[in-house]
Order: C-alpha cells, then structure tokens, then sequence
C-alpha cells in the first residue's frame, strides 16, 4: 500500500467513524428530546430546536477532510467568499454608475 493509498484509508475511517459518532449523537438527541427542556416548569422549551444544534455532521467532516487535504475549503467557506466577491462586484458596479453620473 503506497503512502496516498493510507492516508485515504485513513480519511476514510475517520469519517466512518465520525458518522458512528453521529449515530451515536443521534440516539442522544432522541433520548434528550424527551428529557431535556428550559424554561419554567410550567413552560418548559426544547433545549435544542433541531439536531443540527445538537450535533453537526457537516461540521465534523470539514475539519476532518481539512486535516487530510491541504487545499480543501468547506462549502459554507465556499458560498460565504461568493457572497463577499458578490458584494464587491456590487459595490464597483455602484461605484461605476456615480462616475458615469457625475461626468455627463
């Protein structure tokens, strides 16, 4: 087995084993849906409105495929610089539009 070939064994373990801890993180999530509250006694609320606030798988994988690839950015990183390039591209747009405004 080549050194590439390992290292993607190893990845790949450990995201199995990062769903298994999801697995896990999912029977919690049920087991305190039942139990766990905040509030008063007499209005008790969820202490968590979705699982995803309890446990994020797709958290989990990014900081495991960013341990093992150098380059390897994450969708929400991905979409967060898009809105940034967005926004940028925007505001010179706005800023072309006053120039033209202001030299006829």
């Amino acid at each position: 087995m080549t050194l590439p070939d390992y290292q993607l064994a190893m990845e790949a373990y450990a995201i199995k084993q990062a769903l298994r801890r999801e697995d896990i993180a999912l029977h919690a999530w049920y087991n305190q849906t039942v139990q766990a509250t905040k509030g008063s006694d007499k209005h008790p609320k969820p202490r968590y409105q979705k699982f995803s606030d309890f446990y994020n798988t797709a958290e989990q994988e990014d900081e495991i495929r960013a341990s093992f690839e150098s380059d390897y950015t994450s969708e929400l990183t991905r979409k967060r610089d898009e809105g940034a390039l967005i926004q940028q591209r925007f505001a010179k747009l706005q800023e072309l539009k006053q120039k033209r405004k202001g030299g006829q």
